[in-house]
């Protein structure tokens, strides 16, 4: 009964450590707080509000952060009003110092509601039809 029950732990340890993730220095997702006023809108006015949104709010955190964004997330943010954003920061991704104080900051500022590092997930196999040259 020992041995099986060391055998069940094993088993755990090495498929919980096949879904461990991996933090990307200097990358990050930032979500904004929901604008109540885009959902206000219906439509293409919607469609309108939401792209104005994020380009206020993309422009906001490369000048207040000095992050570039790479991706906005329009989807999201017309189902919510919320803009989402993956951003990079070089300095951050070579200097933990400042990154840690870059979190800081991001995650105390009122605009915004979370922020978290980018993480990699490992997969446990490799999905049919690609080789593992091509992941």
């Amino acid at each position: 009964m020992r041995i099986l029950a060391c055998a069940l732990c094993l088993i755990c340890l090495g498929i919980g450590s096949a879904f461990a993730s991996e933090v990307v220095p200097g990358e990050y997702m930032v979500l904004f707080k929901a604008r109540e006023a885009v959902m206000d809108f219906d439509g293409s006015d919607r469609d309108v509000a939401v792209s104005v949104m994020l380009d206020f709010q993309a422009e906001y955190l490369s000048v207040r952060y000095g992050v570039e964004v790479k991706n906005s997330f329009s989807a999201i943010s017309r189902s919510s009003g919320k803009g989402m954003f993956f951003v990079i920061s070089d300095r951050a991704a070579i200097d933990g110092k400042f990154e840690t104080e870059l979190l800081e900051d991001m995650r105390s500022d009122p605009f915004i509601e979370a922020v978290s590092p980018n993480e990699v997930q490992k997969m446990i196999s490799t999905p049919v039809g690609t080789s593992k040259k091509g992941i």
